[in-house]
């Protein structure tokens, strides 16, 4: 029986890390056999979410749980574009999808996802930050994505502003994304430079 609930500590403990979520992979990390995830599925003590993904009801629900469930769900590297700018509540933006940014050669195999929408774009470490325990892009990657794709000006300028007021962007990455919002064609290049 020890083994039992020691099991199960480690399964709750390793949820707790991942705002209640788990997948095979995770268990296999952690030691644990998936025919257990699936005893505690039966049991009604762990919910599937999608295909290879479980959310462990022990735990509360959190604001952003539904972030990191598309991030798990997609695989993804980082929250992007709208939903990045959110997160940083840096703009009044309300996207009806969650971004997700996948490296380029990943292809999601998963169903469903209806509520994500999945960017291919490369993302260096520096492009990375974290906020409540969810890789998202950094600010000026996020502007420049809700750039291209064609976000309301004025939430991008409300962006902008913010960042400037909270101190998130260099002066000559904030004026060349100023720039780009003014001719969102040269925006590919904004997005990289910042150094």
């Amino acid at each position: 029986m020890s083994e039992v609930l020691g099991t199960y500590d480690r399964l709750v403990a390793l949820a707790a890390t991942q705002h209640g979520f788990v997948r095979p992979r995770d268990l296999a990390e952690a030691g644990i056999r998936p025919a257990y995830v699936h005893q505690l599925l039966r049991a009604g003590r762990v919910e599937q979410r999608a295909q290879g993904l479980y959310r462990v009801l022990a735990l509360p629900r959190g604001v952003n749980d539904e972030l990191y469930e598309a991030l798990l769900w997609a695989d993804g590297d980082a929250i992007g574009g709208e939903s990045a700018l959110s997160l940083w509540s840096l703009a009044d933006v309300n996207p009806r999808r969650i971004t997700v940014v996948v490296r380029p050669a990943h292809r999601v195999r998963r169903k469903g996802g209806a509520n994500v929408h999945v960017v291919s774009e490369a993302l260096r470490p520096r492009d990375i930050d974290e906020i409540d325990g969810i890789p998202v892009v950094r600010p000026n990657v996020a502007i420049a994505q809700a750039i291209r794709a064609g976000v309301e000006k004025s939430l991008i300028e409300q962006a902008l502003m913010n960042s400037r007021s909270r101190q998130l962007l260099a002066p000559l990455v904030e004026a060349r994304l100023f720039i780009a919002l003014e001719d969102r064609s040269t925006v590919a290049a904004v997005g990289a430079s910042e150094g």
